[in-house]
């Protein structure tokens, strides 16, 4: 891997106190490592460094929650050309930001990490806790690589000059040996969730329950290493036994949460976070609920850009007594006439015609609302998701359920039905006495009714080994049901999902520099 060498000239954000959010700094001039990274403040600084690539554009603040996770819960409505449409290739500009935004974040890590023990004011604890952000977070940043692009060049040291060799695309399963090292070094170094009260934090049940979801991916495609679900498993379970997080009883009101900047530690493991709305701000805003949110034309309820559709598979998945089905795909839009807005319900039949709706702009807390920008944090990881998780590992473990995965996977069909979540009910809960692939098939439906615009269907689709023959079936189901005025846009959207989609494309930008790498088959 060959970087721009002015990236180790990080902009380093300086904290206005160690147990500060992220988001909570002051700006600093361009400074050298050399003379950086002395004190805690400075160490604190280059972390938030190694967090900010999280919240770009081509990452969680748009690319993520849409047009780089296309999959069988939604289309891009009407959308014929460009990433929107689910055009690319290697020279796609958001593809090749996508990579540098995570390879940054990776060098700034690697920066912190190299230069951490400087700072022999700071004390051993403290210097700790950063050191496992910071190896977190590399581990992180090289999941979603191998994720998203197999083999990558596996950069462990900070770039020192513009002359160094390029390194060659490293082995998927290496990758993985580094991803699992980082990770477990840093359960052991990072605080508990208690001792923040946000979530915004890596914190030790973020990384046990990211490495519950990093096995699961191992234990299936490509790698198909079975014997990582026990692991798994053990995982998922350490973030149960913990005690610290459960499920908000209402189903609603994590994402209104989210909308609010309001911090729920016990559904909230791990969160994007994202503040005010870009205007003469230090703070940094996304894009949740105005790139991928309910249709309305006007700032006052709040602008949402109309792209992002369910299908009708996603609508059809939920029982009529399912209450995420009306939050998650909003049944209703925004209509406005001159300076009044109108909720307007949609008709029965008119299924493709509704966008995502979990995060609602009307729950904004900042006004006046700016068009583009929120602060609606982003979910990465949710108590719901390591129960899920725990079920389908515990499945394959046992070949066949236990009633640890029995009790897990019904905690979450409760709650979605608005029932204690503790209180056996035979007309929600999964039948009893599933085969293995049975409960596998509920599971794989109850990932997406609970999980869906979050961005991990197409993760999950790609780990099962189905993710170009879902999507293929998609486009029958278009040409048969979704309407002709649509039709045409999320058919050519699907019809580009193959088995090369699998893996994006390595960009450009890399390509044109290292010559040590291979493009991925097909692209």
């Amino acid at each position: 891997m060959k970087l721009i060498y002015c990236y180790t000239l990080v902009v380093l954000l300086v904290a206005t106190g160690s147990c500060n959010k992220i988001l909570d700094t002051t700006p600093q001039d361009f400074v050298h490592p050399s003379n950086y990274y002395n004190s805690e403040m400075e160490l604190e600084s280059a972390l938030a460094g190694v967090y900010d690539r999280l919240g770009d554009n081509r990452m969680y603040s748009q690319g993520m929650a849409c047009y780089l996770v296309f999959s069988d819960e939604f289309f891009m409505k009407s959308q014929t050309s460009g990433i929107n449409a689910n055009i690319i290739d290697a020279s796609t500009l958001e593809i090749n930001r996508h990579w540098e935004s995570i390879y940054v974040g990776i060098e700034r890590a690697n920066m912190l990490l190299e230069n951490i023990d400087k700072a022999t004011s700071v004390s051993e604890q403290r210097r700790n806790e950063i050191k496992g952000q910071a190896l977190f977070l590399r581990g992180y940043y090289y999941f979603m690589l191998a994720d998203e692009f197999g083999s990558v060049p596996l950069k462990l040291q900070s770039s020192k000059n513009p002359y160094e060799p390029p390194l060659p695309g490293t082995p998927v399963a290496q990758v993985y040996e580094q991803i699992i090292k980082d990770m477990k070094k840093a359960e052991g170094l990072v605080r508990t969730i208690s001792d923040y009260g946000y979530n915004t934090r890596i914190t030790k049940t973020a990384v046990q329950g990211i490495l519950a979801r990093v096995y699961l991916t191992m234990a299936g495609a490509p790698l198909n290493d079975v014997s990582k679900y026990a692991e798994a498993r053990k995982y998922a379970d350490s973030v149960i036994q913990s005690g610290v997080h459960k499920l908000n009883p209402d189903f609603r009101q994590i994402y209104i949460n989210h909308v609010r900047e309001a911090f729920d530690t016990g559904e909230g493991i791990w969160e994007v976070e994202f503040k005010g709305a870009n205007k003469n701000e230090i703070q940094e805003g996304g894009m949740i609920g105005s790139y991928n949110g309910i249709t309305c034309g006007n700032r006052d309820t709040g602008y949402g850009y109309d792209y992002v559709h369910a299908t009708a598979k996603l609508y059809n998945a939920y029982d009529p007594g399912d209450l995420r089905r009306d939050w998650t795909v909003a049944p209703f839009r925004f209509v406005t006439t001159g300076q009044t807005v109108v909720r307007t319900a949609w008709a029965a039949d008119q299924l493709y015609e509704r966008s995502n709706g979990k995060w609602r702009r009307e729950y904004e807390t900042l006004l006046p609302r700016d068009q583009n920008y929120t602060g609606t944090n982003w979910p990465l990881l949710r108590y719901a998701d390591v129960l899920l998780m725990f079920a389908e590992a515990d499945n394959e473990v046992n070949n066949g359920p236990s009633q640890q995965a029995y009790m897990a996977i019904n905690m979450v069909r409760r709650r979605g039905y608005g029932k204690d979540v503790g209180s056996a009910d035979p007309a929600i809960d999964a039948p009893a006495g599933l085969s293995k692939q049975d409960f596998q098939d509920l599971i794989m439906s109850e990932r997406l009714r609970e999980l869906a615009f979050e961005g991990l269907r197409k993760h999950d689709l790609v780990r099962w080994g189905i993710y170009p023959s879902t999507m293929q079936a998609q486009i029958r189901e278009y040409q048969s049901n979704m309407p002709a005025a649509l039709r045409d846009p999320a058919i050519a959207q699907a019809q580009r999902i193959t088995e090369r989609s699998v893996l994006f494309p390595i960009p450009n930008s890399e390509l044109a520099v290292n010559p040590n790498i291979q493009q991925n088959p097909g692209w």
